[in-house]
């Protein structure tokens, strides 16, 4: 979720370093209108002049970090601390992209959607050349031999069974009870004084005993759950911290073993979260080979010798479920828009062959399938257009198989209505974002189970959870109550792409359901503020939204 902090923090402080803006409340606005609210295009090929002329002087890297930090500093943009270990973490990745992709620093500009590349076609040439270039890429890479796997064994042989997803639990070792949750820095609740509580505090990531408390209500409901899919992001957001490797590390182990403590007799199917790997988002091999090493030995109580392969190389693999239903799991780093490394000639992972070639054998051995991944394509996710639009290509390729796509990152509670290539009028797919567990940024912690048809092979309905921090640390007890049933909230005939798409469309006109999409959007503690106008028009593009392009086209840019 703070990679969008991390993708202002170094587009301000890398090429923009004569501005000063709070980037504390970037979730409100898709991620190129905050940064453009926050710089403009001038400022930003400024900044990268200054940038080009140190490293036209030959500036180390340590004078770089130096110049920018001093800069962050002065400005009172962010605490020292913090402008020194952002800058320290990534201005040494960016450096060397720049220089081994021989991109400059404006190129930036351009990346992040801050200007208009004078030499770059249109957004909608550019879609569909770039639908041309991946689909040439996906039928002429791929391998064409069957996965070997072995299926899982479900708890129950009913028609209808319930799977739970649990996302971003994000939980914090260093939580302090009564420390400041507002001490100015990107992560709080660690020092000073203050109303931190017990239980956790809305502004801050959760205490270990509050994730503890959670997986013991969890744990309960084992015998009615068939399988788990946990969509990543498991370490806290210090995002600055220049020593947290083995923090990283820590995190992902820790709850690996609470999750298999909690549920000894469950199949988990795992994905790899953006803030998993350190620096959070920068994902290359070989350099983060020990990134999937841990993933390996954390996962493997779960996983056949097959997919821990994938894992181990590549960080994405694919599993049956049972005799007929298949589980795909993406390293969505690969089309994460802060991983510095995706602009390198040589991409840091390149799944897109794989990916297809999972599809058409499921296709062969009469499969459906689930997709589970860490970030979605949607504008608050900061994930490319290049990703999203093979994405959506194959959403629309292998739509007939394709059961279930189950996502987290943005901490929302969203759904994305994948539409046609060509026209964007007919619904092809549905992206179920599931809310976060941790508090962090406002938000009550929540966890989601859904209903699932064996035998029509379709989510039938799901259940959001919550539970109120505030009355957890009033009362001395933690409690979670049913959000909504996402049927009987909309009152929809069923779950399938084509109803998600009617009640995307009724958002327009009926307020009512609007009201009741929005004011779950956050899971608030003290509800939403009123939108309307141009607030409503983005909730409501962002669900259309799969590329930048389809959002501009739904806003009428």
């Amino acid at each position: 979720m703070v990679a969008k902090q991390i993708l202002v923090y170094v587009v301000l402080l890398l090429c923009c370093l004569v501005t000063v803006h709070n980037c504390h409340s970037i979730q409100t606005t898709p991620l190129q209108n905050r940064l453009s609210k926050a710089i403009s295009c001038e400022e930003c090929r400024l900044g990268a002049q200054l940038v080009d002329s140190l490293i036209e002087i030959n500036a180390s890297t340590t004078d770089i970090i130096k110049v920018v930090a001093d800069l962050c500093i002065k400005s009172g943009f962010e605490q020292p601390d913090v402008c020194e270990g952002i800058l320290t973490n990534y201005v040494p990745i960016v450096l060397d992209v720049l220089l081994e992709s021989e991109l400059s620093p404006g190129d930036l500009c351009d990346y992040f959607k801050l200007c208009n590349s004078t030499d770059e076609s249109s957004d909608a040439e550019f879609y569909h050349q770039n639908r041309v270039y991946r689909q040439k890429e996906i039928f002429t890479d791929c391998s064409r031999q069957s996965p070997k796997i072995t299926p899982k064994a479900l708890k129950s042989n009913s028609t209808v069974g319930y799977f739970l997803q649990i996302t971003d639990i994000h939980f914090d070792h260093d939580y302090v009870v009564g420390s400041d949750p507002d001490c100015g820095r990107p992560l709080c609740c660690r020092n000073g004084t203050g109303d931190a509580g017990v239980w956790g505090n809305y502004q801050c990531d959760l205490p270990f005993n509050t994730v503890e408390a959670i997986f013991q209500h969890l744990s309960t409901l084992e015998d009615q759950l068939d399988f788990i899919i946990w969509t990543g992001d498991n370490p806290p957001h210090n995002v600055w911290d220049p020593n947290s490797k083995s923090n990283q590390i820590a995190a992902t182990q820790t709850l690996s073993a609470l999750v298999l403590k909690s549920f000894p007799s469950t199949p988990v199917f795992p994905s790899i979260g953006n803030h998993e790997s350190f620096p959070s988002d920068e994902f290359y091999l070989p350099n983060t080979q020990w990134l999937l090493d841990v993933l390996y030995d954390s996962w493997e109580p779960w996983l056949d010798s097959d997919a821990l392969q994938t894992v181990s190389t590549y960080g994405f693999y694919t599993s049956l479920v049972r005799d007929g239903l298949r589980l795909i799991s993406l390293n969505t780093l690969d089309g994460d828009m802060i991983n510095f490394y995706n602009l390198l000639p040589t991409r840091a992972v390149n799944q897109t062959a794989w990916f297809e070639n999972v599809l058409q054998q499921a296709v062969a051995n009469d499969e459906y399938v689930i997709i589970a991944g860490h970030i979605p394509c949607t504008l608050k996710s900061g994930v490319s257009d290049e990703w999203c639009t093979m994405y959506q290509q194959l959403v629309e390729e292998y739509g007939s198989i394709i059961s279930a796509q189950i996502y987290g990152h943005t901490h929302l509670d969203q759904i994305s209505v994948y539409t046609d290539t060509e026209t964007f009028s007919k619904p092809i797919g549905v992206n179920y974002i599931a809310p976060s567990m941790t508090t962090y940024q406002n938000h009550e912690p929540g966890f989601r189970i859904y209903e699932y048809d064996y035998s029509l092979n379709q989510v039938t309905n799901y259940y959001q959870y919550h539970a109120n921090i505030s009355d957890a640390n009033l009362y001395g007890q933690l409690n979670f109550t049913l959000s909504y049933s996402a049927k009987e909230l909309y009152d929809m005939p069923d779950l399938t792409s084509n109803s998600w798409f009617q009640v995307a469309n009724h958002l327009r006109s009926d307020d009512q359901m609007f009201n009741n999409y929005y004011n779950f959007l956050s899971n608030h503690p003290n509800g939403q503020t009123p939108c309307t106008g141009e607030c409503r028009d983005k909730v409501i593009c962002e669900i259309f939204g799969i590329t930048s392009f389809q959002f501009d086209q739904c806003m009428g840019v």
